[in-house]
């Protein structure tokens, strides 16, 4: 499923905290949550819901709309 979430110039963009995470060394940064979850060959890794969400042409997939790391 489409998340709602999009990555544009390594921000990741969407309904929710839009620009306020970015990914720089294959790890997404943020307010909260900084560097727990990182990108490898198209896929998203972390403490939670590993592999479970994926990026195809700069979309973001995965099971729920809410993205792991926007969890507080």
């Amino acid at each position: 499923m489409y998340t709602g979430f999009w990555i544009d110039n390594n921000y990741i963009w969407g309904p929710e905290e839009s620009g306020r995470f970015w990914i720089d060394g294959g790890f997404i940064w943020g307010p909260y949550n900084s560097g727990k979850w990182w990108i490898d060959d198209g896929w998203i890794w972390g403490p939670t819901d590993s592999g479970k969400f994926w990026i195809d042409d700069g979309h973001i997939y995965g099971p729920s709309k809410t993205l792991p790391w926007l969890r507080k």
